[in-house]
Formats: C-alpha cells, sequence, structure tokens
C-alpha cells in the first residue's frame, strides 16, 4: 500500500506542477527553464518528469515535489504535505496536536474559523443585516460562496468561545491574530466584532488572515467611529507583504489573460470577477512588495493598476511601483470613466469595465501627463519641476531601453540635451551607491570558487550519461581515476562493467543499469541526467565532441599535475633522508621526466 507522500507523487505530475510557476520547455528527457529562487538570464533550472525530480544548476537547490513547495512557500514538510495532499485529493489522517508545529496549529484554526463565519453569515438571525448589505452591494450568492465571505458576531468573545468549545487552545488562537488579550487580568477577547469577513488565502487557497469590513447598520452612532476595515495583525502566517487578496481565485486567468489587474479593496476585486473579469486581485490598501511582485512574475509581466480616481487612491496605487519597475514588469494606469472606484463602475456599465482594462496606459505616459499638465514648458522654472518629477522614475526603470526611450521623450520634452539628463541621473543615483558601499562590511568573506575538475568530472559523466554511446570512444583512453571523486568513479565503472558485458549502450540499458544502484548513486545519476540535458540539449554535435576531447585532455592534465607533485614530494623526502637515494632517486627522476613529457603533449 502506498504512503500519502507516494500517492501524492503518483497523482501529480512534477513537470505540470512546477509548470505553475515556471515557465518550462522541453530539453531533452527533461524539461528547463530560469529559476525561481534567485535571478538568472540563461535558464539552469531543470525538471525531471521520469524521476520527480529538479535541480537549478544557478543555485544549486534541488529535490522532488514537496522540496519545491518548501522553497517556494517557505513552509516546512507537514504543511507541504497538507497542501499537496488537498491539491492531489488525498486523505491524511489527523495529525497529533503534540507534533504539529506552531505554524501548522494555527492554519487549523484559521480553516475552521473562516468555515465558522461562513454558518454564521449563512443561519443565524444575527447575521440578517450583514446579508442585507451585501445584498444591497449586489454581491451574488455565487460569490459569496466562491469568496467564502462570512460575518463576526457583534459579541465581545463570540468567536473565542466557539474556537474554545472546539478545542483550539487559546494561545493558538492568539497567535492567528484572532483575539486580543485583556489590559486587566486574564483572558481574551474577539479582534473581529460586527464585522463582514473576508478571509486572505495564500496563492494555494490556504486561509492565512481576514480582513473585515464593519457594518455599518449596527454601530452605534453615539459611540466611537470605528476602522471601516481592519486586517489580521502580522503573525507565523499572515505575512501582509506577501500575500495578495484572491491571487488563489485569479492566478489561472491572468496566465490565459497574460496580465493582472490590481485594486485597492476586496470589494472591488470581488465584483470584478462577479462580472466575468477574473485577473484582478487586491493590495488591501498596502503598497506593493517586492514579494508580492515576484508572486506576480510567476504568472505574467504585465501589470494594471486602477485604484480609486481620488488622489489618495492614486498615490496608493503607485506606492510601491518601484519594486515592479525594477523587476521590468509592463505597468499600465486605468483611467476609470465613471464612479470613483472599479466597484461603482461595474455596477454603472460592465463593459466600460472591461474596456477600461483594455485602453489602460503606459505608467510612464501616465506620469508624463501628471508632471506636464498645466505647465510652461517655455519656462524654466516648469521645466525644472518637470525634470524633478520624472528623471527620478525614469531612474527606477529596470530595462535599459526603456529608460533611454523616456530619457529621449523628457529630453524633446523640455528642449535640453539628453546627456545633461543622463550627467543628472548619475549624480542622482550616487548617494544610494555610496550608503550601499558604507553598508557593505569591508572584512566581508570571499566566497571560495567550486572545485573545477570536479565540476569537470560531473560534466563529462553527464555528457556520456546523456550519450551512452561516447562510452566507446572513452573506454580505451580514459580511466576512471581522472574522475573527481570516488563516487563519480564508481558510477562511471557501474556503466563501463555493464556496457561491457551487455554490448549496449543506449539510454534504455543505461535504465537497466541503474536498477543495480543503491539510493545514493542514484540520486547522482538523477542529478547528473538533468545535467546532462541541460548542457547538451542539441545531443552529439560537432562542437559537443569537442567539448568531450577538453574535458577529458582537462582532467588527465590534472592526474598528471597531482602525480607531479607527488612525485616531487617524494624527491625531496629521499633528498632530506641520511642515507644515499641512489637507484630510488634516478627512478622518481625518470618519473618526473615521463610525466612531464605527458602534460607538454597533452598542452
Amino acid at each position: 500500500m502506498q504512503t500519502p507522500v507516494e500517492e501524492i507523487k503518483t497523482r501529480l505530475d512534477l513537470v505540470d506542477f512546477i509548470g505553475e510557476f515556471v515557465p518550462l520547455k522541453q530539453a531533452g528527457t527533461n524539461w528547463k527553464g530560469k529559476c525561481p529562487f534567485h535571478n538568472e538570464k540563461t535558464p539552469s533550472f531543470m525538471v525531471s518528469r521520469e524521476r520527480g525530480s529538479w535541480h537549478c544548476f544557478g543555485c544549486s537547490r534541488g529535490g522532488d515535489i514537496f522540496t519545491f513547495v518548501q522553497e517556494q512557500e517557505g513552509i516546512d514538510f507537514p504543511e507541504a504535505l497538507r497542501l499537496l495532499a488537498k491539491r492531489a485529493g488525498v486523505q491524511l489522517k489527523e495529525y497529533n496536536a503534540k507534533i504539529q508545529n506552531q505554524r501548522t496549529k494555527v492554519l487549523d484554526v484559521l480553516r475552521w474559523v473562516s468555515r465558522y463565519y461562513q454558518e454564521v453569515l449563512k443561519k443565524t438571525s444575527e447575521a440578517e443585516p450583514a446579508r442585507a448589505y451585501l445584498k444591497q452591494r449586489q454581491v451574488s450568492e455565487d460569490s459569496i460562496e466562491e469568496f467564502a465571505v462570512g460575518y463576526a458576531q457583534a459579541g465581545w468573545d463570540t468567536t473565542y468561545q466557539a474556537l474554545k468549545k472546539k478545542g483550539f487552545a487559546d494561545d493558538d488562537i492568539f497567535q492567528a491574530g484572532l483575539t486580543i488579550k485583556k489590559d486587566r487580568g486574564a483572558g481574551y477577547y474577539d479582534r473581529f466584532r460586527n464585522r463582514i469577513m473576508f478571509p486572505i488565502s495564500d496563492v494555494h487557497g490556504t486561509v492565512v488572515g481576514f480582513s473585515g469590513r464593519i457594518l455599518d447598520a449596527l454601530v452605534d452612532p453615539k459611540g466611537p467611529v470605528p476602522a471601516k476595515y481592519i486586517n489580521s495583525p502580522q503573525t507565523i502566517a499572515y505575512d501582509k507583504g506577501r500575500v495578495l487578496y484572491a491571487l488563489n481565485l485569479a492566478k489561472q486567468a491572468i496566465k490565459q489573460a497574460d496580465r493582472v489587474v490590481l485594486v485597492e479593496g476586496q470589494m472591488d476585486c470581488l465584483m470584478s470577477h462577479q462580472a466575468g473579469v477574473k485577473n484582478v486581485v487586491a493590495s488591501s490598501g498596502t503598497a506593493l512588495t517586492i514579494d508580492q511582485v515576484q508572486l506576480l512574475k510567476r504568472f505574467t509581466t504585465n501589470l494594471v493598476l486602477a485604484f480609486d480616481q481620488d488622489t489618495a487612491g492614486m498615490q496608493a496605487a503607485l506606492r510601491g511601483v518601484d519594486q515592479a519597475l525594477q523587476e521590468r514588469m509592463d505597468i499600465r494606469v486605468v483611467r476609470l470613466s465613471q464612479g470613483k472606484d472599479p466597484d461603482e463602475l461595474i455596477k454603472h456599465d460592465v463593459n466600460a469595465w472591461r474596456q477600461a482594462v483594455e485602453t489602460a496606459q503606459l505608467l510612464m505616459e501616465y506620469y508624463v501627463a501628471e508632471a506636464t499638465t498645466g505647465k510652461n514648458l517655455n519656462a524654466v522654472q516648469d521645466k525644472k519641476l518637470v525634470v524633478k518629477f520624472l528623471l527620478p522614475i525614469i531612474g527606477k526603470l529596470g530595462d535599459p531601453v526603456e529608460q533611454a526611450h523616456y530619457l529621449q521623450q523628457l529630453a524633446d520634452l523640455v528642449h535640453v540635451e539628453m546627456a545633461v539628463l543622463r550627467q543628472t541621473l548619475s549624480r542622482t543615483r550616487q548617494p544610494a551607491a555610496v550608503k550601499q558601499a558604507a553598508a557593505t562590511p569591508a572584512a566581508a568573506p570571499v566566497p571560495l570558487p567550486s572545485d573545477r575538475y570536479r565540476a569537470v568530472s560531473e560534466r563529462l559523466l553527464a555528457l556520456i550519461i546523456h550519450e551512452p554511446k561516447l562510452y566507446d570512444h572513452l573506454v580505451a583512453q580514459f580511466d576512471p581515476r581522472f574522475l573527481v571523486g570516488q563516487d563519480l568513479q564508481t558510477l562511471y565503472k557501474t556503466f563501463v562493467i555493464w556496457y561491457s558485458q551487455n554490448h549496449l549502450t543506449t539510454r534504455q540499458a543505461q535504465t537497466e543499469a541503474a536498477a543495480s544502484l543503491d539510493a545514493e548513486q542514484q540520486d547522482l545519476l538523477t542529478l547528473l541526467t538533468l545535467l546532462g540535458d541541460h548542457e547538451y540539449p542539441e545531443g552529439l554535435t560537432p562542437a559537443v565532441e569537442r567539448d568531450l576531447l577538453t574535458m577529458v585532455n582537462d582532467l588527465k592534465r590534472h592526474d598528471l599535475s597531482q602525480e607531479l607533485h607527488r612525485l616531487e614530494a617524494d624527491i625531496r623526502q629521499l633528498e632530506q633522508s641520511s642515507g644515499h637515494p641512489g637507484q630510488d632517486l634516478t627512478d622518481l627522476l625518470n618519473r618526473v621526466q615521463a610525466v612531464t613529457d605527458q602534460l607538454r603533449s597533452l598542452t
């Protein structure tokens, strides 16, 4: 009987799963793309469907579907197991609470309370004003269900008592951000009271926090004015800078449209989905962070900002846009024709909302229009104001071609030489560079280079695993000792012996030979198979054959150099001995000459 881990791996195709986060192209028997864990220009991230493993030859991370999820989401194995089990439709037995870590306990609390809020909204008389409000806002029953909208009752500790009755511990409820400790004496009270509850989920649909909108109809007009929205605090599960509302629901639509629309609030997002424009997520009023930008870049590099048309709304939209510019995202800004926010426009005219998204203005064109409106570009003072506003923004553009384009446009607008603007831009950047240099420790350790000959050995063996027929060319001229590392030598010998006995040099024969390997050798073979497909996707070309000869000679030269060092050490030891070296010294010197001649021939 399969374990849950084995069953998950059987049900989930690794290439399809990773392909949701990383664009992959076939490379030999494997798949290749740019690593999601470090910035790189040339793809070095390899995925093997056959072996169910992945490896990046740029940052050396690798593993199976579980390690990918752990690296991607920053979670531990139990949480990755539960997430993938849900995706694969595999039933897991309930974990013993004693062995659960704190984050897993918090997620249990959040998952249960989300369902509890939904039930309260659907079934209790106390939630009637909340149901009426949602109906008045034209939120459909399907949308309420899809977005798991709920209601937190007005009592001071109603939710807390429900969680306690279910068996959750005080500290786990508090760590989930659902309660606040009383100022005086022991005890807790609910953070969310009399609020319509919008669960906030991560990209996989796991509830990590909440946003609660006050229900105005039940607010005491004589009491203090509560905040319109309150969100979960920063917790072990919820980091507002790493989550975007409804991304779990929008990600497929974003990929299909190759564009994401970012709105300010949950209602804007929900109503857009209800209207059929589903490639929409919400920032909950916070500035974009680098983590959110990189999260969006898994699905698209095209970002559309659609915030309220008032000044505060547009300022909120443009906060944090620097991160997206530096990540070379194509950014556009929606100008709404009716209403001050997407929700109002959607209610007025759904087609106008779709058209507004389709015709969104390029960010730099928006900035140029904002900077030049009401300015006399023949007046020196206005020119200076326009340059002061636009130049720092241009300097943040990550694409040098785009930056040069807008520098030229600004130069034409204010009738100033482009070289002058470049010089000014360079000066504005200098303080940041100086600050960064000052912050860098002078005595920071320099990382040691990796063993070159080990890398050559791995590359050579990867090539002959990729092209098994090359063994025929190597057997006569290559000694396994040339490979750096006992593990590589053992693997090479295994295949040479098997091929010699069976007179077959094919990938199928290689698979049969691999059956005799132990677990460590199997892992090494997987790694080298990925490396071979990464380095030699075009197969055995003349360039590859030359590469083979170069690597063989490099390793021979390394082996001979090592032997020469050993001989020189033996000679020194012999000369320092009290006896008479005699014939021993002559033999060593002759061997030195022979090794030197071999080295010269290779050079």
